[in-house]
C-alpha cells in the first residue's frame, strides 16, 4: 500500500492534477485555442504511448515550436511530415529558414503552398504567402554564395526601444536623435531621425495610412526652423521603408525595407544612391550576408571619419531586443570562399564575432575610442553647442543656459575633451616614434605618461554633462 501511495506522489509530481485530469480531446481543443503551453504535457504524455503517431507528433512539435524550443520541435515534425500531415510543412520550413537551411526550407514552403492549394476548406490560409516564402528561400541559397568577410569588433544587446542611442558617431558623420528631441513636437511613431554633419537636412520614416512606414527628408531653412516633410518617392513601396542613414556624400543611402519580393523576410538592408543629373534615386540593392538575415535587420550606419560601422538586428534574440553589431568599414569588400562551407554558414549567421576577426589581434583600443565618442553634434559658431537637457529641450547656444553651475559644467566637459584629443593625438605620434626605435627611453616613459592620465580623464567629460544636465533641470523646475 505504501508503494503505490509513493508511486502515486512520483506521478502527481511529474503531472500536476491539471495534466492528469486532462484528456486528449481537452488538449486539442486548447491547442486549437492556442494554449501551446497548457497542451504540451498531455501530448508528451499520450506521445510517449504511441511515439510514431503522426498526429500526436505534429501537436507535439507544434507545442514545442510556439513555446520557444524551435530545434526541438524539428524531429517530432518531421515524423508528422512524413505521414503527410500539412501543417508540419509550414513548420518546418519556418525552421529551416531560421537555420540558414535554404533548400529544405524551399521545399517545405512549397509543399505547403500546394496542399494550400488543392484544398476546399475557405478558411485556410492564402497559399500566396508560403509561394512567396518559398521564393525568399532561395533568395537565401543565393546569397549564401556571396558572404561578405566583414570584421566585428564588438556587440552589444540593447532595448529595441531606443537601440539607436548607443550609435556613437564623430561630428562629421552627422547624428541619429529622437524625433520630439530634435523638432520639438509630440510623436512617438517615427523612426529615427538622421541629421546631416551641417544640421541642414533630416531623413526618417514616418507611418502612413496604411500602418506602414515611408522615408521622408525634412529640410532646415535659413532660419534655421525645419520645413514640411517630403516623402522620397523614388524609394517609397507599398510595404514598409524605416531606418534611414546618409553618407558624408550627401548621395549614398542606406535604409531597411521588408520588400517580401526582395528582401529575406522582415526588413533587410539596401543601399542606394542619388543621382544628381536625374534627381532620382538609383535602384537599391540589398546588402549581402552577414548583414542581412532571415530576421530583422536595420539602421546600417557608416562613420568614415573612424572607419567604424554599425547596424542592428533582432537575430536569435528574445522580444523586444536587438544586438548591435559594431565593425570595421571597408571601401572594397571581400567575400568568403563558397567551398568552406561550415564556416560560411557560421560567418553568414554571426554566430561568433571572435571568429570574424584577425588572430591575435587586439581591438580594445578602437573599442574605447569609439565609446568616448559624443553621441550629440556640435554646432559652428563661437557660442554655438547642441547639448541635450532632456527629451524634447536642446540647446544651441551657451546664452541658453538658465544656471551658471550648468553652464560651467558643460564647459569644463567641452576643455576635457578637447585635452583628450590633443592627447591622443600625441599618444599617437609616440607610439610611431617607439615603433621607429628612435629615443626608446624617453618615448615610453611618456606614452605611460599620457596613458596613465588619459584613464583619469576619460570619464570625466560625461561626469560634467551629467552634472550639468542635474544643475540645469534643477533651475528650470524652480
Amino acid at each position: 500500500m505504501k508503494k503505490k501511495i509513493a508511486r502515486l506522489g512520483i506521478l502527481l509530481f511529474l503531472f500536476p492534477l491539471g495534466v492528469v485530469s486532462q484528456t486528449l480531446d481537452e488538449a486539442r481543443a486548447m491547442y486549437r485555442a492556442g494554449e501551446y503551453a497548457e497542451s504540451l504535457p498531455v501530448f508528451e504524455k499520450n506521445l510517449k504511448k504511441k511515439p510514431k503517431n503522426p498526429s500526436l507528433n505534429q501537436w507535439y512539435g507544434v507545442c514545442l515550436y510556439e513555446t520557444g524550443d524551435h530545434a526541438g520541435a524539428e524531429k517530432y515534425l518531421k515524423i508528422a511530415a512524413a505521414g503527410k500531415i500539412p501543417t508540419a510543412y509550414r513548420y518546418l520550413g519556418d525552421i529551416y529558414f531560421e537555420q540558414y537551411r535554404f533548400d529544405e526550407a524551399a521545399k517545405y514552403y512549397t509543399y505547403y503552398a500546394e496542399y494550400l492549394d488543392e484544398s476546399e476548406d475557405d478558411d485556410n490560409e492564402d497559399s500566396e504567402y508560403y509561394e512567396v516564402r518559398s521564393a525568399q528561400a532561395e533568395t537565401g541559397m543565393q546569397k549564401l554564395a556571396k558572404v561578405e568577410a566583414i570584421t566585428v569588433i564588438d556587440s552589444l544587446v540593447t532595448d529595441k526601444a531606443d537601440f539607436f542611442r548607443h550609435y556613437r558617431l564623430s561630428a562629421e558623420s552627422g547624428s541619429l536623435h529622437d524625433y520630439t528631441s530634435l523638432f520639438g513636437e509630440k510623436s512617438e511613431e517615427t523612426s529615427p531621425v538622421y541629421l546631416t554633419q551641417r544640421g541642414d537636412k533630416t531623413v526618417y520614416a514616418v507611418p502612413t495610412e496604411d500602418n506602414g512606414y515611408e522615408l521622408v527628408v525634412r529640410m532646415r531653412s535659413g532660419s534655421r526652423t525645419f520645413g514640411e516633410a517630403e516623402p522620397i518617392e523614388d524609394l517609397n513601396t507599398p510595404y514598409n521603408e524605416n531606418y534611414p542613414f546618409l553618407l558624408s556624400d550627401g548621395t549614398t543611402l542606406y535604409f531597411a525595407s521588408d520588400d517580401e519580393e526582395e528582401s529575406l523576410g522582415g526588413y533587410d538592408i539596401f543601399k542606394t544612391s542619388y543621382d544628381r543629373y536625374t534627381e532620382e534615386y538609383d535602384e537599391p540593392e540589398a546588402l549581402p550576408m552577414p548583414f542581412n538575415s532571415p530576421y530583422n535587420d536595420y539602421l546600417l550606419a557608416i562613420d568614415e571619419s573612424t572607419g567604424i560601422g554599425w547596424f542592428a538586428s533582432d537575430r536569435f534574440q528574445p522580444e523586444g531586443k536587438v544586438v548591435i553589431y559594431i565593425f570595421l568599414w571597408v571601401e572594397k569588400p571581400e567575400y568568403l570562399a563558397v567551398e568552406n562551407s561550415p564556416e560560411l554558414l557560421r560567418r553568414a549567421q554571426l554566430a561568433s564575432i571572435r571568429e570574424t576577426q584577425t588572430a591575435d589581434a587586439d581591438y580594445t583600443k578602437i573599442i574605447e575610442q569609439i565609446r568616448r565618442l559624443s553621441t550629440e553634434r556640435p554646432a559652428a559658431g563661437k557660442n554655438k553647442i547642441y547639448f541635450i537637457v532632456s527629451d524634447g529641450i536642446v540647446y544651441t547656444d551657451l546664452s541658453q543656459f538658465r544656471s551658471e553651475q550648468a553652464r560651467k559644467h558643460f564647459l569644463k566637459a567641452q576643455e576635457i575633451r578637447k585635452s583628450i584629443s590633443a592627447q591622443e593625438n600625441e599618444l599617437q605620434q609616440l607610439r610611431k616614434k617607439y615603433a621607429a626605435g628612435n629615443d626608446r627611453s624617453a618615448t615610453a616613459a611618456r606614452i605611460e605618461t599620457l596613458e596613465k592620465k588619459l584613464e583619469t580623464l576619460y570619464p570625466q567629460p560625461e561626469a560634467h554633462e551629467m552634472q550639468s544636465r542635474a544643475a540645469e533641470l534643477s533651475n528650470l523646475r524652480k
